[in-house]
């Protein structure tokens, strides 16, 4: 894997030869951006404000300069996707300096963060994880994904990331799955190395993703020398393991569990998880624009309208009036 000393000696190298042997190119061209400046960072989960994962990453971004106001669920909220608190209270806490704990989902933590406790001065990104536990494929169900998404919707960019598992540690002894909790420094690294990256191409106050864009990073449970590399990687529907359901001895109950797919059943192999299965790092770019186009549009308006169910394609050419009081 490159390591990021190697790649500041490779941009010096290029920028030295771009000012001394092509002047008139580097004078005419548009300025060059501005290097890697500290960012303000909400950083969230969904396995709590004070799980390994959150409080490895939030160490390596504070000592690299950042400034980080972490904002968490209080405690494990797995799975819990965008679901968020509509009615009634919601308990939030200062534990320490710049690191709260809400009672609710990591979409609630989110939400609390950029419209309370941020408000005043927004962050320039949202950063989720690093979670214990994969999240491949389009991730819909998890709170990590969710969290990311979430801030997409409020109009942050947003990078989820997690940290995979080796299924035969889970009787490991004194903890089981250590090569996650080992691989945590290792995820907190690249995750500081992806968002300099990221500042990199920017001039003057770029975003640094596209808009209704997140990023979603899944990093296998192995030391840096072990990652066989990265890959931005297409998203699917499967991530690599899929729901089963078993009757018990209970009348009307059902056992749930997962089953494992292995890394060639599908038919194509640039899918992120057929790559993580191999080692490397994945990155998944997840676009939040729900909306399907014009052309899917009237395609099914077409559709409905022989059924009889639309009896006739009208289109909106006026704003249409805000009600009364």
């Amino acid at each position: 894997m490159i390591t990021r000393a190697a790649r500041c000696v490779d941009r010096v190298l290029f920028v030295t030869i771009v000012v001394f042997c092509l002047p008139e190119f580097a004078w005419a061209t548009a300025p060059l951006a501005r290097p890697p400046t500290p960012l303000r960072i909400l950083l969230t989960n969904d396995d709590g404000y004070d799980s390994p994962g959150i409080k490895t990453l939030r160490e390596t971004l504070v000592a690299a300069g950042h400034d980080v106001t972490l904002v968490a669920p209080l405690s494990d909220q797995s799975g819990s996707g965008t679901r968020v608190t509509s009615q009634g209270t919601l308990d939030y806490k200062e534990q320490s300096t710049d690191v709260w704990s809400v009672d609710g989902s990591p979409a609630d933590s989110v939400l609390v963060g950029l419209l309370h406790i941020m408000r005043e001065e927004p962050p320039d990104i949202v950063i989720s994880g690093a979670n214990f536990g994969p999240n491949l494929g389009y991730a819909n169900s998890s709170g990590t994904v969710g969290a990311a998404t979430m801030a997409m919707y409020v109009g942050l960019p947003a990078i989820a990331i997690s940290v995979g598992v080796d299924p035969s540690e889970q009787g490991a002894e004194p903890i089981p799955f250590p090569s996650t909790f080992s691989a945590f420094a290792g995820a907190a690294e690249f995750t500081l190395e992806l968002i300099g990256d990221l500042q990199e191409p920017r001039i003057d106050n770029a975003r640094l993703l596209p808009e209704n864009t997140i990023l979603n990073v899944n990093y296998p449970p192995a030391d840096p020398e072990e990652i066989s590399g990265f890959r931005v990687s297409k998203a699917t529907w499967d991530a690599g393991v899929r729901l089963a359901y078993e009757e018990t001895e209970e009348a009307e109950q059902l056992k749930i569990r997962l089953e494992l797919v292995e890394p060639g059943a599908t038919n194509s192999d640039d899918v992120d998880w057929q790559w993580f299965s191999r080692g490397y790092v994945t990155i998944s770019v997840l676009d939040g624009n729900s909306d399907a186009g014009e052309s899917l549009r009237d395609a099914i308006a077409h559709r409905l309208s022989k059924g009889g169910i639309v009896k006739e394609r009208t289109t909106v050419t006026a704003p249409i009036a805000a009600p009364g009081p």
